[in-house]
């Protein structure tokens, strides 16, 4: 299956350094998808397949820090007009595993710079 993307957007990224050990804290990363149109009157390029906003909202708490956030990128599936539900966990994973990479990559900047050492590398995958 064939996808057009644009950019990944960091649309909200929270660093923060722990001076106690959170009890209780759940990791979370969220991937939703949702239908989008074009905005304006041109609706032609939905005649090459439906586009969706894949949202991922996460919360990741660690030893030292934490790191909040919510980072999105528009995707356009070519020749499939059918729901969301309808693609499928491991399309799904692919059109949401260059954002798992792009929250990796932030964690790993912040955290070289927050603690002037060698930076934090998260160690997961997606799995949906």
């Amino acid at each position: 299956m064939e996808f057009r993307v644009n950019q990944i957007i960091v649309e909200q990224f929270n660093f923060e350094t722990l001076q106690t050990q959170p009890e209780n804290a759940e990791n979370s990363i969220q991937v939703q998808l949702n239908e989008v149109e074009p905005t304006g009157d041109d609706k032609s390029i939905l005649d090459d397949g439906k586009i969706f906003k894949v949202d991922m909202p996460f919360l990741l708490v660690l030893d030292r820090f934490k790191v909040s956030g919510h980072i999105s990128r528009i995707v356009q599936v070519v020749d499939f007009f059918g729901e969301a539900e309808e693609l499928g966990a491991e399309r799904a994973e692919e059109m949401s595993k260059p954002l798992i990479s792009y929250i990796k990559r932030l964690t790993y900047e912040v955290t070289e710079i927050a603690f002037d050492e060698p930076g934090y590398e998260l160690d997961f995958e997606s799995h949906l």
